[in-house]
């Protein structure tokens, strides 16, 4: 279940990558003699792909019962999955594969620390190179670190040789993001002079690529440069994310006007945590059993509030839903609200019948949403908003995403998981415990 779900996911990655035109077919073996005498051949790319696939199914198929592991358990999968990873790696040398090669085996390798920790080396001779070549190979870094359970911020980005540059390729507002999220405002503060040149591409020639960096950069300059050059900056950055998305045509157009919703947001403008929470209209609030218990999030005022943001459609939303269901039956229903926010999506992603189209019908989208809710054993309020659930004022870029309002209904935390149920409840039992 849970468990199998994730690593069929990793599967289904790892066929993709696979050639298609032709069968993997294992190699011949060669006489006893004539693998003495010679070095064995680096593995073929079809012989790669099948060694990932073997991996993959033969955990999937161990853990397919699996569903719901508590912490003990599910740290003993990962290690045994580490140790499958290593042994599937066992023999490869990674310096000698070609990219494709390389992004056959990256599933692997992300979950292999001995894996992990001969990747991060090679990466960190390739990233000696002062090019956007080098830049790209410590992006890589970065991400295996991150994907190793490393907090720690990558730096060498922001000084690495070809940090402009680089930070223009498509990986660019993940690493600015990133950058902004783990850098501290003194590692920030100490290379003021960068962050400023990356804002000065900012103007009436920017490519639609860079104006697309906008809600990473100004993350970062709200952190390093003083409130009032942080102001200017913003306004610079406004006027080119505008600009391009007055010049713009059909899909760039529709993602610059977004991009210009979120980077007038709450969260973009830094008025979202220790404030009250950005106004929703809620055009319908249920229970399973089709009760109202409010109107509007102003009536939970007195209440610690979470926010659940998520959709039918999505499979990290749904699989949250016993960790939510375990935190609404751990605190009192007069002291904490769990409202699932959601957002007319014209479709309804039923797990135990046939989804339903419902375009246009928002009565039906209603109906079906609280069948859903119903078969799903959804014991928290759910409402629907007129905003979308891709909040722009909570700067939501993703779903689930969890926010915590304080009883006097501003927002205390945001941008966390469902499975982050420690973080979560320490969010709601610090409120509980304020007079």
């Amino acid at each position: 279940m849970l468990v199998a779900s994730i690593l069929s996911l990793s599967l289904a990655a790892a066929i993709s990558i696979a050639p298609q035109d032709k069968p993997s077919t294992p190699p011949a073996t060669p006489p006893a003699a004539a693998k003495a005498q010679a070095p064995a051949a680096p593995p073929t790319t079809e012989e790669l792909q099948q060694r990932v696939m073997q991996l993959f199914q033969g955990l999937q198929e161990k853990y397919e019962k699996v569903d719901n592991p508590s912490e003990e358990e599910m740290k003993r999968i990962q290690e045994d999955v580490a140790t499958q990873a290593d042994a599937a790696l066992e023999g490869i040398d990674l310096a000698a594969l070609s990219p494709e090669q390389m992004q056959v085996l990256e599933p692997v390798i992300g979950m292999s620390k001995k894996g992990r920790e001969k990747m991060v080396a090679m990466l960190a001779e390739q990233a000696k190179d002062p090019t956007v070549k080098g830049f790209e190979a410590a992006m890589r870094s970065a991400m295996l670190g991150m994907r190793g359970g490393s907090d720690a911020p990558p730096l060498a980005l922001l000084d690495h040789p070809a940090f402009i540059e680089g930070i223009m390729t498509d990986e660019g507002p993940m690493v600015l993001d990133m950058l902004a999220e783990q850098a501290s405002a003194a590692d920030l503060a100490s290379r003021v002079a960068l962050i400023e040149k990356l804002g000065a591409r900012f103007n009436a020639d920017a490519s639609v690529r860079t104006a697309m960096l906008a809600e990473g950069y100004l993350k970062l300059v709200q952190k390093a440069l003083p409130k009032d050059k942080a102001a200017e900056a913003r306004k610079a950055v406004l006027a080119c994310v505008a600009a391009k998305a007055a010049a713009a045509e059909g899909r760039e157009k529709k993602s610059l006007e977004r991009l210009t919703r979120i980077l007038n947001g709450a969260a973009a403008r830094g008025e979202l945590i220790g404030f009250p929470v950005p106004a929703m209209t809620c055009n319908w609030v249920s229970r399973a059993d089709g009760s109202s218990p409010w109107n509007n999030l102003s009536e939970l005022k007195g209440k610690v509030v979470v926010l659940d943001f998520w959709a039918t459609w999505c499979g990290p939303c749904v699989g949250s839903f016993p960790k939510v269901a375990e935190m609404r039956q751990a605190y009192p229903a007069d002291k904490v609200e769990i409202v699932g926010i959601t957002s007319l999506q014209g479709m309804v992603q039923h797990q135990k019948r046939k989804p339903v189209q419902c375009e246009g019908q928002p009565d039906v989208e209603k109906k079906e949403l609280l069948e859903f809710m119903k078969d799903m054993g959804v014991t928290w309020t759910v409402a629907l908003t007129e905003e979308d659930v891709f909040n722009p004022d909570f700067g939501i870029r993703g779903i689930p995403f969890v926010a915590v309002l304080d009883k006097d209904g501003k927002v205390f935390k945001a941008g966390m998981h469902p499975s982050d149920e420690d973080a979560i409840r320490a969010a709601v039992d610090e409120l509980l415990a304020r007079k």
